[in-house]
């Protein structure tokens, strides 16, 4: 069985309530999740895709604010009573994930004090790392956002290889296309990464992680220091 990592922190027991409310949903690249504004019906716990979070403003391009994969949830924001989406939500990595009806993961919440701890956790995880988001994007450089962002990507395809083209790239990160083609030819040319019709592979992990900026071991730093 397909698990998530929050999940797999439950007792046994709060685990058993948990699959016995929700369903394994297959979500499809570029499949829309949700639009900010929306009902918030149901919550989504990844278990081998993952989900960008974005931000749109009127008169610009979206520009993503968060990846979640099987590390987290989306749709944490019901806990807080919140009824509507606070962002788009689109897939970036198709795969499986756990889906559950806003009611019943409200119901877990009331039940469980475990669920209850996590769930808050994961929020305040959350909120750490839109702040490093937005400070990112307006400090640093493409070429280390690029290699920060192929990094977080990776880790959440579980694999070397994903899809991935040069216009979703530009979409996430908020810049022209043709940057972020400067960039991926020059991490190919010193052979970092390869791609070829969409697939991105990675190559040399340990030199993309050189290229990267901080916010790459920052994000990783604030998940861990909560969820050890």
């Amino acid at each position: 069985m397909k698990k998530n990592s929050l999940i797999n922190l439950l007792p046994p027991k709060d685990q058993d309530d948990f699959y016995s409310k929700a369903h394994l949903v297959e979500l499809n690249l570029s499949q829309v999740i949700g639009e900010a504004g929306t009902p918030s019906t149901e919550v989504y716990f990844p278990s081998n895709c993952f989900i960008s979070v974005i931000q749109r403003i009127e008169g610009a391009s979206s520009i993503e604010v968060g990846i979640i994969g099987r590390e987290g949830l989306l749709g944490s924001e019901i806990a807080l009573g919140v009824s509507t989406n606070s962002f788009g939500s689109l897939v970036q990595g198709p795969g499986n994930a756990w889906k559950i009806d806003a009611k019943d993961f409200i119901s877990q919440i009331k039940k469980s004090l475990a669920f209850t701890d996590i769930i808050n956790s994961y929020i305040a995880v959350r909120l750490s790392q839109l702040g490093l988001s937005i400070a990112c994007e307006h400090f640093h450089e493409i070429g280390p956002r690029l290699a920060k962002w192929l990094l977080m990507s990776q880790d959440r395809a579980q694999s070397d290889s994903f899809f991935m083209t040069h216009e979703f790239i530009s979409l996430m990160l908020g810049v022209r296309r043709e940057g972020i083609t400067g960039a991926a030819v020059d991490f190919r040319r010193r052979s970092l990464i390869d791609y070829h019709r969409g697939e991105m592979k990675i190559l040399n992990r340990v030199a993309l992680k050189a290229e990267a900026c901080s916010c790459y071991q920052k994000n990783r730093k604030i998940y861990t220091s909560i969820f050890q």
